[in-house]
C-alpha cells in the first residue's frame, strides 16, 4: 500500500478540474496536519492497524531520537485481530510505557513501578536494516536479557515499536508496541 501525499493530490485533481496547481505565493501555508503525512495521530490509531499496515509504516517511518522521560506505551498483540484493542487495554494496566533516561538507559514502567531496564542507542534494524533507536535488555535485565526493542517515528511525538526475541535460529519479532512522547 502506498500513501499518496496531498499535495500529489491536489495536482491531480487541478489537471481534472482545470484549476491551477498552485497556490497564491503571498499567502502563507499552514503545514500539513500530521493525518496528511501518516495514517495515525496518535498511539490509539496505532492499536488499530493490521500487521501488514503497521510493517509498512514502520518502514517509512524514520529514526528520531526518543525524548526523555515519561513515554506513554501501549502493546500490540496480534495487530489486526478483534482482540488486539481489548487486549492493548488490558495491558494498560500492566505495562505503561517507558523511561528515557540522558545516561543512554531506559526502565519500563510496570504496575506504576519502574522496573525491566535496557540500554538505548542507535542501532541498525533487525527488520529492515535501517536505522532505528535499539533497546537492548542483554545485560541489563535478568528477567528479559533476550528481548530487543526498536523504535522509529511514524508521526510527530509517535513512535512505533518492535519487540523481539533472541532465539537459537536468530531474532523473533513477537510483537509490536507504541509509544507516545512526554507533552512539553
Amino acid at each position: 500500500m502506498r500513501i499518496v501525499p496531498l499535495a500529489a493530490l491536489g495536482l491531480i485533481a487541478s489537471a481534472v478540474v482545470g484549476t491551477p496547481a498552485t497556490a497564491d505565493p503571498a499567502v502563507p501555508v499552514a503545514p500539513a496536519p500530521c493525518a496528511a503525512c501518516c495514517p495515525v495521530r496518535g498511539i490509539d490509531d496505532l492499536v488499530r492497524l493490521s500487521r501488514a499496515e503497521l510493517e509498512a509504516l514502520y518502514r517509512q517511518a524514520e529514526m528520531k531520537p526518543i525524548p526523555l522521560g515519561f513515554n506513554r506505551g501501549r502493546a500490540i498483540y496480534n495487530p489486526g485481530s478483534k482482540l488486539t484493542v481489548p487486549a492493548s487495554r488490558v495491558t494498560r494496566v500492566l505495562w505503561q510505557g517507558k523511561v528515557l533516561k540522558d545516561d543512554g538507559t531506559m526502565v519500563n514502567r510496570v504496575f506504576g513501578v519502574r522496573a525491566i531496564h535496557a540500554r538505548v542507542f542507535e542501532g541498525e534494524s533487525w527488520f529492515d536494516g535501517r536505522p532505528s533507536v535499539i533497546m537492548d535488555y542483554c545485560g541489563m535485565s535478568k528477567l528479559f536479557p533476550n528481548v530487543r526493542d526498536e523504535v522509529r517515528e511514524v508521526c510527530p511525538g509517535v513512535y512505533l515499536g518492535l519487540m523481539y526475541l533472541r532465539k537459537d535460529t536468530g531474532p523473533e519479532l513477537t510483537m509490536f508496541f507504541a509509544l507516545a512522547a512526554p507533552r512539553p
